[in-house]
């Protein structure tokens, strides 16, 4: 599923499925917001974030197209959300912008997400989970944080193969 979702404390945290075409992927990695534009016009609609070269989170004249990958890299959000995130992020805010798909040995937590949703979710045991991300309070878990999946998920998977 496509979808955008943001934390903000000190650092604007944005999960990201794939909302750049496959040969204009969005960029993944720690930026920062460079410049705000209030209504830009065109497709970029009534709000732009610069946090990249020409990449930005802005949002759209077609909402239709959020969610799909369609854009040339930037994050497309509806209007209402991107002028929410546009009235919290000064620029110099930190953006950390990540894949929100499941990697071989790697999972991003993802809104409403805990480590017992995780675990049935990717079918691993709980304490596994637990232990290889050396996590103390399960309740310590943040939207956009990658967790290590435990190996034997990977054994099983493979047993189930063959």
């Amino acid at each position: 599923m496509d979808h955008i979702s943001f934390w903000q404390s000190p650092i604007l945290l944005l999960s990201i499925g794939s909302f750049g075409k496959p040969s204009t992927p969005s960029p993944t990695g720690t930026f920062k917001i460079t410049e705000k534009a209030p209504n830009p016009g065109g497709v970029f609609g009534t709000r732009w974030m610069r946090f990249y070269k020409g990449y930005g989170i802005h949002d759209t004249n077609n909402p239709a197209s959020i969610g799909k990958a369609v854009s040339n890299g930037c994050i497309r959000m509806h209007n209402q959300d991107a002028n929410y995130v546009y009235s919290l992020v000064p620029i110099g805010t930190e953006v950390n912008v990540v894949s929100s798909q499941t990697t071989d040995r790697y999972y991003v937590v993802q809104a409403g997400d805990t480590l017992f949703s995780i675990s049935q979710k990717l079918g691993v045991n709980y304490d596994a989970l637990l232990r290889e991300n050396n996590i103390t309070d399960p309740n310590m878990i943040y939207v956009c944080q990658k967790l290590l999946i435990p190996r034997s998920k990977f054994k099983r998977r493979r047993a189930s193969l063959y």
